[in-house]
């Protein structure tokens, strides 16, 4: 099996970079991608457990983009250089909104009566990419909600009375930001986007356009037929298929490491792809350079 979307205490997932390459030993995954959000700090000490346990790490990241001025997507970053300075400059200025954001969050639920701990907040989120689940936990920790899944329900989610717009790049950006770092740009789990088969395959084109490469056709949640018609999408427009369960561990109970429910992608080919094209990827770079 393979997993090339996951989450470590480096963004929102509960598991530490080394627990999670030590889980995807235990259940026999051959590769794992860690793409936390808007940060590569998990990276090294994934890849150094890794390589002691013997499970391909791949370097990666998840980033939200804007679309069609106002859409809202996830890209991935596959093989990317976690060390370059361009991606290190733009991912701490993001994270440094996030924590905004954050701030923004706490003061609103101060405002409707459901007061947390700022500091708190903060501390769950530890040197990470803070998001909305630390905000879950902290009003979970409060007794203001049973589950982190209310909390989001009654407050954090579009809609909801705590709820704060986060800033987020162009999907132009976003890619560029992937590729320069070496990386292979890949749309995550496009049944969230909610688009018609036109408005998809629309979106699809205008991304290869700025530089997609692949599409997540296998997701966690993706049924049997939206499997189907992404990997027609994928061949179609020349994209590598890739494949991901977007673990996040407690967080994300119901999704299991290495599970993509309704089928398994070609495992061999998916790697093989990702390969030649940070293969290609790394050629463009030192091109550009």
């Amino acid at each position: 099996m393979i997993d090339l979307h996951t989450h470590s205490t480096a963004s929102d997932g509960t598991l530490s970079p080394e627990e999670l390459a030590d889980l995807a030993a235990e259940k026999g995954l051959r590769a794992i991608a860690l793409t936390d959000h808007d940060t590569v700090g998990g990276v090294a000490a994934a890849l150094e457990r890794g390589n002691h346990r013997r499970v391909l790490v791949i370097p990666g990241v998840e980033l939200g983009a804007r679309y069609n001025g106002g859409g809202q997507m996830h890209i991935l970053g596959y093989y990317i250089d976690h060390r370059h300075p361009f991606l290190l400059d733009r991912l701490s200025w993001l994270r440094a909104r996030r924590r905004e954001r954050a701030e923004k969050i706490v003061s609103r639920l101060h405002e409707i009566g459901v007061p947390i701990s700022r500091d708190r907040v903060f501390q769950f989120a530890g040197i990470g990419s803070l998001g909305r689940p630390h905000v879950a936990r902290a009003l979970l920790e409060a007794g203001h909600v049973r589950s982190v899944s209310e909390a989001f329900d009654r407050y954090l989610k579009e809609g909801a009375p705590a709820f704060i717009e986060k800033f987020q790049f162009t999907s132009r950006q976003a890619i560029r930001l992937i590729r320069t770092s070496g990386g292979v740009a890949v749309l995550a789990h496009p049944a969230s986007l909610k688009l018609s088969p036109n408005g998809l395959e629309a979106c699809v084109e205008q991304l290869i356009s700025e530089g997609l490469g692949g599409i997540e056709v296998y997701w966690s949640k993706h049924s049997k037929s939206e499997i189907a018609y992404y990997e027609g999408v994928a061949t179609r427009f020349g994209l590598i298929v890739t494949a991901g369960s977007d673990f996040h561990g407690i967080n994300k109970p119901t999704i299991e490491l290495g599970a993509q429910l309704h089928g398994q992608a070609d495992e061999a080919h998916v790697l093989d792809a990702l390969e030649t094209a940070k293969r290609l990827a790394g050629t463009r770079t030192m091109q550009s350079n």
